[in-house]
């Protein structure tokens, strides 16, 4: 044999055992990935939010001259910041003027005599007509009302922390503050700490002012700061099942009860003092509390106290009466202070101390509670018994429902139809039925029965529901093709594809908890429970990223044409795309998870897991030698034919005359 014979004799066996070599270690690493766990959605559970509403009031005197036949137009100015809008607006009229109408959809208060009071509008303007046959001179309080909303989400807090007013209460007439904590959660006021320090509750007897300056039950509480002083209220919450209440009930109020408090000394007032129907519950007590004190001159009048959680006061009296004669003969010494106290105390009881030295009288009527009502097409059917109207002196249907819901009427079981009604006294037989739906349309109430006249029966309160706005977007904010599922009790009521910007409109129909499932691709990617209906945006960010694969041979030579596919592994979905003449290729879209990434050219198939959380680039590293008339030798294809040196060459030297004519691709690693 030659020389040159021998040589390629020794080169050819070289190569064949890096070849040997080379493929070992290829299938060793090949072999050492374990398969992942299966992917899974996220699933998380929103929180429960309350609102804080800062509410701007513009009052307006407006003085009247209206002509017969002709008309006036009220408007709203601009919001007063940024952050609000108008939430209605009204015309108070604080003399009636009969003659006077309103056109468009407003809502209307109507007191006892059949005068229209107030009139309200969500639209910027009212328009005033005259329909009688002479003008018409009159005052009117034209109140625009702004609103800016605060979500705050209700995990275990002990508090809420209130900052009040805001910088717009120097524009504005006065500015409300209003905490309200949805129906169905477990949350509960129990009590505001004021900037100073003190606790509203140790202040009930010596609240001097607007005494209905805080006002509050078990979930709202309201802050009047034309009265406040200006600072950091912290509302203190209690948390428990036993704070869920109804969205819709029959609130009844029993009798009046009395008793006395004789001089130092006490009474406690409980359910025991009277019972409860079964399948009511208490809300409370309206409490008045009074008496009157004899004094001389150089004496101090004293007073009693109310405690109990969530004391409302409405209204309080005490001031001193100093007595005398018309002339000198009776002079100035004696005195009498009466002190008066009238509460809404939300608890299911209350104490009364009397440290003073004459009795005190206790007049208090238990409020009752009971749940009703069940959702037919986005409205509330109540059936109200007779046995739900037997007792006390009267009767309420109460709807409040969350934000996203306005009552638009109330459909009593005659039939007769109850719209654009707010704090109104309508004629009701022998007594006045009182109704009102709230401006905002979240809340409602009708008598069902007052005093004598009662009407028990089906009841309708009519909804109309916004949407549940779901924001679908990537980890760079770009809008994503999805679709939602919504669901309640585990049943699908609906799926909402996303539009072009992302925003799916999911529809609902009762104020109850809603489950949301967003699939991309069709896969189960995200899992949202929703407990409060609002109308702030739910966001949503899924992981979907861009996966760019380049496919190697042995010598990390570029492999074009090469079949890529990735499979979400247990969801799919499959990607699949082919390389480009430089051994890369783009995934686009890629939902975030582990993947099967896999390589495939001709018989030669590769694969490796890949984790996706960002933008990846993949490399997949094969044995690929060389593609002969687009067939892939591999390395084990190589040893297979290796029987003996003449083919052993024979593949040195294709190998050679491809690494000579092609540039390796060259892959960085950081």
């Amino acid at each position: 044999m030659s020389f040159r014979g021998k040589l390629l004799g020794v080169v050819a066996i070289v190569i064949a055992g890096l070849i040997l070599y080379g493929t070992a270690i290829y299938l060793a690493t090949a072999t050492q990935q374990a398969t992942p766990t299966q992917n899974q959605a996220v699933s998380i559970t929103l929180p429960y939010y309350a609102e804080v509403q800062y509410i701007d009031v513009i009052n307006q005197t407006v003085q009247l001259s209206i002509p017969a036949g002709g008309t006036y137009t009220v408007t709203a100015p601009l919001p007063p910041g940024p952050g609000y809008s108008l939430e209605y607006l009204e015309v108070y009229f604080p003399t009636p003027l009969p003659s006077i109408g309103v056109s468009g959809n407003i809502l209307k208060s109507v007191n006892e005599y059949g005068f229209i009071t107030s009139v309200y509008s969500p639209s910027g303007s009212i328009v005033l007509v005259n329909s009688g046959q002479n003008t018409v001179n009159g005052t009117i309080v034209v109140s625009s009302v702004f609103v800016k909303t605060i979500y705050v989400p209700l995990t275990n807090q002990s508090s809420i922390n209130i900052t009040a007013p805001d910088y717009t209460y120097q524009y504005v007439t006065d500015q409300y503050v209003e905490l309200t904590i949805p129906n169905n959660a477990p949350f509960s006021v129990k009590d505001v700490v004021l900037p100073n320090g003190s606790a509203f509750s140790q202040l009930v007897e010596k609240w001097s002012g607007n005494v209905t300056a805080i006002q509050l039950d078990y979930k709202h509480i309201k802050l009047d700061m034309a009265y406040l002083p200006s600072g950091n209220y912290s509302v203190e919450l209690l948390q428990g099942s036993q704070y869920e209440m109804p969205f819709a009930m029959l609130v009844k109020g029993t009798q009046f009860y009395n008793t006395t408090v004789d001089a130092h000394s006490q009474v406690i007032i409980t359910t025991n003092n009277f019972g409860i129907p079964s399948g009511w519950s208490i809300m409370g007590y309206v409490v008045t509390v009074y008496t009157v004190q004899p004094l001389v001159v150089g004496e101090t009048g004293g007073t009693f106290i109310v405690e109990a959680n969530r004391v409302s006061p409405v209204y309080t009296l005490s001031q001193l009466i100093v007595v005398h004669g018309v002339s000198y003969i009776l002079p100035p010494f004696i005195r009498f202070m009466p002190i008066i106290g009238i509460y809404v105390i939300y608890d299911t009881q209350f104490k009364v101390v009397n440290p003073l030295n004459v009795p005190v009288i206790v007049e208090y009527m238990p409020i009752i509670y009971k749940p009703v009502g069940q959702w037919s097409n986005g409205n509330l059917q109540v059936q109200v018994y007779q046995s739900d109207v037997a007792q006390g002196m009267w009767t309420s249907l109460v709807v409040q429902l969350p934000e996203t819901a306005t009552i638009t009427s109330i459909v009593t079981p005659s039939g007769t139809t109850y719209s654009g009604y707010t704090s109104s006294e309508l004629p009701w037989g022998s007594e006045f039925r009182l109704i009102s739906i709230s401006p905002d349309g979240h809340e409602a109430y009708i008598a069902v029965s007052t005093l004598g006249v009662s009407q028990p029966g089906l009841y309708t309160v009519n909804v109309h529901w916004d949407p549940l706005i779901v924001s679908v977007h990537n980890t760079y904010g770009s809008p994503v093709s999805a679709v939602v599922a919504a669901s309640q009790n585990g049943q699908v009521y609906g799926t909402f594809n996303t539009n072009a910007s992302g925003i799916a409109l999911v529809s609902v129909s009762n104020p109850y908890p809603v489950s949301l499932s967003i699939y991309y691709e069709g896969v189960d990617a995200y899992n949202i429970g929703v407990t409060t209906l609002i109308k702030r945006p739910i966001d949503v960010t899924l992981g979907v990223y861009n996966v760019t694969a380049i496919v190697v041979g042995f010598f990390n030579q570029a492999i074009s044409k090469a079949n890529v596919t990735m499979y979400r592994i247990g969801t799919g979905p499959v990607y699949s795309q082919l390389t480009g003449p430089n051994g890369a290729t783009q995934l686009n879209g890629v939902l975030t998870g582990v993947y099967q990434l896999t390589a495939s050219y001709g018989h030669a198939k590769y694969s490796k897991f890949l984790t996706v959380d960002s933008d990846e680039v993949a490399l997949i590293k094969t044995n690929i030698l060389t593609i002969i008339n687009g067939f892939p030798i591999t390395t084990g294809d190589a040893i297979i034919g290796a029987v003996g040196i003449p083919a052993i060459a024979g593949v040195a030297y294709a190998i050679k005359s491809l690494v000579d004519r092609r540039r390796p691709y060259h892959v960085e690693t950081t």
